[in-house]
C-alpha cells in the first residue's frame, strides 16, 4: 500500500513539473471572415447594349463592374456573390437580392427583367435580359462579396448563401450592410 502512494505522488509531481505555459505553433487553422472583401454600392451606370446577345423578343444590356478582387483563384475555387438592389422593384425599392433575380414590371406584369452575372479576372459583367424590350435603370445599386476558396471542409463551405438574406449572409461574413 506504502509503494502504491508513493508511485501516486510521483507521478503527480512529474505531472505538475511537466506543465508549462509554452510549445509548439499549431497547425493553421482554416481560413476565417478575414479574408472576405465587398466592394460598396454603386449605380449600374451606363448599360450598354449587347449586340452578340440578340434573340427575337427581347432586348439585352450588360454592365462591367471593376472588381480587382476577382482573381483567375477567387474563379476557381472561391466564391463570389452579387446583390442588386432594385429603384422598381415589385417586393420594394432597396431591397437587396442576390443575382440571378428575376422580376417584373410596376404597374404590369407585360415587362420582365432577368439580371445575372458573368466572372471575369478584375471584372463582374452584370447582364439584363429584358422582355419585351426596353432599358434598365441606371440608378439600380450593385455591390459584390468575395469569399476566397480556404481549406476543404472549412466551415464557411456549408452554408447555402443562396438561402440567406443579404443581412444574414452580411451578419455571418462580418460586412457592413
Amino acid at each position: 500500500m506504502k509503494n502504491i502512494i508513493t508511485m501516486l505522488a510521483g507521478v503527480c509531481i512529474l505531472l505538475l513539473v511537466s506543465c508549462s505555459k509554452t510549445g509548439d505553433t499549431g497547425p493553421a487553422g482554416p481560413a476565417g471572415t478575414a479574408n472576405v472583401m465587398y466592394s460598396n454600392w454603386v449605380d449600374t451606370s451606363p448599360w450598354m447594349h449587347s449586340s452578340t446577345s440578340v434573340g427575337v423578343g427581347k432586348k439585352t444590356y450588360y454592365f462591367d463592374l471593376a472588381a480587382q478582387q476577382v482573381t483567375q483563384a477567387i474563379i476557381d475555387g472561391g466564391t463570389v456573390l452579387v446583390y442588386m438592389k432594385f429603384v422598381s422593384d415589385p417586393d420594394g425599392a432597396g431591397i437587396a437580392k442576390m443575382l440571378p433575380s428575376i422580376y417584373y414590371n410596376i404597374g404590369g406584369a407585360d415587362t420582365q427583367y432577368r439580371f445575372q452575372y458573368g466572372l471575369f479576372v478584375n471584372k463582374i459583367r452584370v447582364i439584363c435580359d429584358i422582355i419585351p424590350g426596353g432599358s434598365p435603370a441606371n440608378n439600380n445599386k450593385i455591390r459584390y462579396i468575395v469569399i476566397p476558396g480556404g481549406v476543404p471542409g472549412a466551415r464557411m463551405a456549408s452554408y447555402d448563401y443562396k438561402k440567406m438574406s443579404y443581412e444574414e449572409v452580411c451578419k455571418l461574413l462580418q460586412v457592413p450592410l
